[in-house]
């Protein structure tokens, strides 16, 4: 009996030892775990401060190159030049457009408010080639208009941007009573020609001369020719008043407005369809264009009919 239980105390004395045996070789196990984990540590922190270092570096070389660049270009221009540019871009954007002699105005009323959100306009967003003949209203007109060329702040800066603020396009207004001329500052339509011309700028598809208005999107050369264009024209040797880039640049500027013009009407619940004149010759005549004048597009914009039957001729 005493035989049996020695051994069962050495047995127990030896499975004592072996689980001390098994944490010793744990607990250094784990510190060799943290000891690497630190060392990890370190060069990752290590690797990151290099990363940082390096980054640092290229920033401040893309910041010297930049500024060699600035500094080369003011170098190529003289005083007189600087002065000029100076003054461009105090210059006040909100002064009242000069009116020709005996001009005639029309002045608009409050716009329509557009509560609509961005994604529900966005998402409403057609092109509307069918219009009942419905005249719309001149607050919605109103409305319309601002949104692709109206002042959106003192400074007389305009709800779409324009390349190098050149503001070369005007929307010219082909209503039943005429064609009008929009004044963005004066919130005003500027008469050019009297009597219904509608037919000549629907000339895609029979109703589309049901539309309320045509919108008429006009780019002006001479617009472009400022002295911030010149300057950059001296100083990075690109003409941007002739060519492909000065195509680009006038397209695009008229594009941002038509896109507003197809928001806003989507807020508003009014048709809206985009396009070019193939023959805009007699469209020129009507709207007494200098040769320097291009019509870019034709927004036509009207309320849309309800059926086929729901059309006012």
């Amino acid at each position: 009996m005493a035989l049996k239980k020695d051994n069962i105390n050495e047995k127990l004395t030896e499975l004592k030892n072996r689980m001390k045996g098994k944490q010793e070789e744990i607990a250094q196990e784990w510190k060799l775990a943290q000891k690497e984990w630190k060392s990890q540590q370190l060069r990752f922190r290590h690797g990151l401060k290099k990363q940082q270092e390096k980054l640092t570096l290229g920033w401040d070389e893309v910041q010297d190159k930049t500024k060699e660049k600035l500094d080369d270009w003011l170098d190529k221009l003289d005083v007189k030049e600087l002065e000029a540019l100076i003054e461009h871009f105090k210059t006040n954007l909100n002064e009242l457009e000069p009116l020709p002699e005996n001009a005639v105005l029309r002045q608009l009323p409050t716009r329509s408010p557009m509560k609509a959100s961005l994604e529900s306009v966005l998402a409403k967003r057609s092109t509307h080639r069918n219009f009942s003949g419905e005249t719309l209203p001149d607050s919605t007109l109103a409305a319309i208009l601002w949104a692709c060329d109206g002042t959106n702040r003192s400074s007389g800066k305009r709800t779409t941007p324009s390349a190098m603020n050149w503001q070369d396009v005007s929307v010219y207004v082909v209503q039943a009573n005429g064609i009008w001329k929009y004044l963005p500052n004066r919130n005003a339509l500027l008469f050019i020609e009297g009597k219904d011309h509608r037919d000549e700028f629907g000339e895609v598809k029979p109703w589309l001369k049901l539309a309320s208005q045509h919108l008429v999107f006009v780019s002006d050369s001479r617009k472009i020719e400022t002295i911030a264009t010149k300057l950059v024209n001296k100083a990075f040797e690109v003409d941007l008043t002739s060519g492909l880039l000065g195509e680009r640049l006038r397209a695009m500027n008229a594009g941002v407005k038509i896109q507003a013009v197809y928001m806003a009407a989507a807020a508003l619940g009014v048709g809206c369809a985009c396009r070019i004149l193939i023959n805009d010759k007699p469209a020129r005549e009507l709207l007494k264009l200098d040769r320097q004048e291009k019509i870019m597009a034709v927004c036509s914009i009207g309320k849309r009919p309800e059926s086929l039957l729901d059309h006012t001729i």
